[in-house]
């Protein structure tokens, strides 16, 4: 009769202090890779796709004379441009900022939509957006302390 290996494996196991452990190393470094890479694409895709999706818009702030403001007609008629976003009024009424896909408008067009109404507004800036909405929220942080 041969010796059995399984008849007295739980002895034997005992005597050599051998402990079985309930996951193992493999699986545990497949569980850890896929936290890390389920993590980072959380994090990454979504700025990805806001990337892609703001990378052709850019903003162009206008100033407007304090005498003439243009009316919301006009501001309704220059939303209606294709590859306008936004259109944004400060507080004030002195600023007129303009959100546009730069792919698909120019903003020599713009001027030329001021000049036929009748406004004298003045090109202050011509910014990326992404770059305005950081810097809005910098000044944001700012006036918080």
């Amino acid at each position: 009769m041969a010796y059995d290996f399984e008849k007295y494996r739980d002895k034997r196991e005992k005597v050599l202090g051998v402990k079985k452990r309930s996951i193992s190393f493999g699986a545990l470094a497949a569980f850890v890779s896929l936290a890390i890479v389920f993590g980072l694409s959380v994090v990454i895709i979504p700025r990805s796709i806001a990337f892609f999706q703001m990378r052709h818009l850019k903003d162009v702030i206008y100033k407007l004379p304090v005498e003439s403001s243009l009316s919301e007609a006009g501001l309704a008629q220059l939303r209606q441009y294709e590859g306008v976003r936004n259109v944004a009024v400060d507080g004030q009424g002195s600023r007129i900022i303009i959100t546009f896909n730069h792919s698909e408008v120019d903003p020599q067009k713009f001027s030329t939509f001021f000049h036929s109404q009748g406004v004298s507004a003045v090109l202050l800036n011509q910014v990326g957006h992404s770059e305005r909405m950081q810097t809005l929220k910098k000044e944001a942080e700012f006036e918080a302390l």
